[in-house]
């Protein structure tokens, strides 16, 4: 291996160790209370979502923020891929700026480093189309307001 090698891939080594801190560092600051309460929210708040008859969900806004709220919890835990699958849903019941787009964002740009940092092509193009799909949707967001 050559010396730029050694120095390139030392950089991606700490760059990518870095960016996992940084996905997980709320996870690793809360108290294991902490952690308890929160998956307690997120069982509470899935029974909610799987609770067909529940008047507390009735409509798509209100399920959007059910699910904007369980995408917030994901995300305090570490559980990226969890919450930004709660935050798309989201998404697609209620098309609007707020937490779960802001979400989206932070979590989209952190998966595309990682995928950078790993030299991953396919997997920067994915998370770099789900950006771009985002942008759109945040035009359509401002054209109909």
């Amino acid at each position: 291996m050559s010396f730029w090698s050694k120095i390139f891939k030392s950089n991606a080594t700490k760059s990518n160790s870095a960016t996992d801190k940084e996905t997980n560092e709320t996870s690793s600051q809360l108290t294991e209370d902490e952690k308890q309460q929160i998956k307690s929210q997120i069982k509470d708040l899935t029974e909610q979502l799987n609770d067909s008859n529940s008047e507390s969900v009735a409509s798509n806004k209100q399920k959007a923020t059910v699910l904007t709220q369980l995408g917030q919890n994901y995300q305090k835990l570490g559980n990226v891929d969890d919450a930004i699958d709660a935050y798309e849903k989201s998404l697609k019941l209620n098309e609007d700026f707020g937490p779960a787009f802001d979400g989206l964002l932070k979590l989209y740009d952190s998966k595309r480093q990682k995928a950078a940092y790993a030299k991953n092509n396919d997997e920067i193009q994915k998370w770099l189309n789900k950006g771009d799909e985002l942008t759109a949707l945040s035009k359509k967001i401002m054209r109909s307001k």
